[in-house]
């Protein structure tokens, strides 16, 4: 009888811990992503995580260059800081969903843009505003 117990003790532990491990992983994954869609990443080799930075190649096409000018100028005019970079080198990388969230960001349309140790493919500068403020809040 007393294993019989043991083992209902054992089994509703196993099943506590492997829901509620389920259940942080997925608030994990929810709060990864703001509320204007920048995914919380790690930075580029020798990038801060503070502040805004904008990735576009120096030899990229000629739409995607005009819409890194275009989000520069927007940024420049409401008085907002940033730098501008042609390249991102990612080192170690802790693991294969960090490794799959930068390829799927840094794959997306040009300019990739971090805001903050978050990033985004192509935000509007409303977008790259918000998630700037949003990180200044508290």
């Amino acid at each position: 009888m007393r294993i019989a117990r043991l083992l209902v003790i054992v089994v509703l532990a196993g099943g506590a811990w492997y829901y509620s491990d389920r259940e942080l992983k997925k608030m994990d994954a929810e709060e990864a992503v703001s509320t204007q869609g920048f995914a919380a990443m790690t930075m580029p080799d020798g990038m801060s995580a503070r502040g805004v930075i904008i990735f576009s190649p120096k030899d990229c096409p000629s739409d995607a260059a005009q819409r890194a000018e275009a989000l520069a100028q927007s940024l420049r005019s409401a008085g907002i800081e940033f730098s501008r970079s042609d390249e991102a080198n990612f080192g170690d990388l802790p693991d294969a969903d960090t490794a799959a969230r930068i390829e799927a960001v840094m794959n997306g349309p040009v300019p990739v843009v971090f805001v903050n140790g978050k990033a985004k493919a192509n935000p509007s500068a409303a977008e790259v505003i918000a998630e700037l403020h949003s990180g200044q809040k508290g």
